[in-house]
This record gives C-alpha cells, sequence and structure tokens, in this order.
C-alpha cells in the first residue's frame, strides 16, 4: 500500500492532506475538472487527540473560549458545528422565530436539543453524538452569498455535475411516488441553484409524518 510521510510533502499538499485527516473532503481535480474526493479513515482509535489544537477550536473567530453559555429554561437550543459568523447565527435564529437559540457548538450546552451540521465523515458525527447525546443531528448544505457562507457537500456537487433531482434513501414504492411527484411537478420543492436554468428538485418524503424528525 503507497504511503506518504506528511512531513516530507509540500506545503501546500500537506495542508490538504490535514484538512482531510480533521474530516473535510478534499476534491481532485485533473484538467480543471473534478474526478473524486479523497477522505481519510483513521488508523487510531477515533477520538484520541495526538497533539494540536483542540478539535474545531482553532479559526473558529467568534469563540472566545468561555465554555457554554447560559440559556433561558424552555427554549431550543441549536447547536452549529459548521462555522458561522454572528451575524449568520443570528439571522438562523431570527428566521427560526421566537423559542430558539443558535449557538457555535463550543458555546453550546451538552443538553442541547439540535445540532446542525455540514456533511461530514460518520466519525465526526459519532463525536458529535457524543458531545450533544440529547440532540438531533440534522445535516445540511448550505451556501449563502449574503452572509458569506459556503457549506456545500455530495448532494451539491451531483446537482452541480448535472443530476436533475436527489431522492434520499427510501423504498422502491415510495422511490416510485416521489420520481411522479417531481416529473409531475405534484408538490416537489425546488433547491435553489446558481446560474439562469432552472434550479434542480429534491424530492421530500411524501407525508407529514415522515418530514418530521425523529422523537
Amino acid at each position: 500500500m503507497p504511503s506518504l510521510d506528511l512531513e516530507a510533502l509540500p506545503r501546500d499538499v500537506r495542508a490538504a492532506v490535514e484538512a482531510m485527516v480533521a474530516g473535510q473532503e478534499v476534491t481532485l481535480r485533473r484538467d480543471g475538472r473534478e474526478i473524486g474526493v479523497l477522505v481519510h479513515h483513521p488508523s487510531v482509535l477515533v477520538g484520541t487527540v495526538l497533539g494540536g489544537p483542540e478539535p474545531e477550536r482553532a479559526g473558529r473567530g467568534d469563540d472566545d473560549g468561555g465554555g457554554p453559555e447560559r440559556v433561558p429554561e424552555g427554549v431550543m437550543v441549536v447547536a452549529t458545528a459548521t462555522k458561522l459568523s454572528k451575524a449568520a447565527r443570528q439571522r438562523l435564529s431570527d428566521e427560526l422565530g421566537d423559542g430558539y437559540v443558535v449557538l457555535d457548538l463550543l458555546r453550546a450546552p451538552t443538553s442541547a436539543d439540535v445540532v446542525l451540521t455540514h456533511p461530514v465523515s460518520p466519525q465526526l458525527l459519532g463525536s458529535l453524538r457524543g458531545m450533544f447525546p440529547q440532540a438531533r443531528i440534522i445535516v445540511t448544505e448550505i451556501e449563502d452569498d449574503e452572509l458569506g457562507v459556503s457549506a456545500p457537500g455530495p448532494v451539491s456537487r451531483l446537482l452541480d455535475a448535472g443530476a436533475s433531482a436527489y431522492l434520499p434513501p427510501r423504498p422502491l414504492r415510495e422511490v416510485a411516488a416521489n420520481v411522479h411527484a417531481y416529473l409531475t411537478g405534484s408538490g416537489a420543492p425546488q433547491l435553489t441553484a446558481g446560474g439562469s436554468d432552472p434550479a434542480p428538485v429534491a424530492a421530500l418524503p411524501s407525508s407529514a409524518e415522515e418530514t418530521a424528525p425523529p422523537g
């Protein structure tokens, strides 16, 4: 099996590999075209920190290292694993409405109700589950030019590459129903996409019970 010595790599290549080790996907391109994505499979125990800064703390500009914030009783606490500015978190909180507070994961209490994250590795999802054992974990891709947030993932890449729609895993009966709904335009909400072409569509579960998050 080929091996790489991180210390011997050029600086830019090493930075990309270290980002991959930290859980990010690294896109491979040849002649300007995307040909694949590199992912990291650790050979050490997941959760073991081998030197360096605390995971995800470096570069979170709004974090003052003060630990979890105190939150009023009765509010729904949303912890963001995706790095967002204070302005972006405030916008998200405003859009969610009264009764919600949005905090960076480093400032959120372990009793947080929801964790919002961009697509990450299963290992990092497991770490988030360990940090917030009671929370519902919601994976979302974000593209907000106004607030300077870009957190794409594999679904965005598939749609950008030419896919017309994306269906999450479902039994064939529901796949057929969602394909029919998409083709007939009877209830498949649109995903916003750049450019002048019609936006791709994501077919979602067909009943209110299926769209509700698990209890």
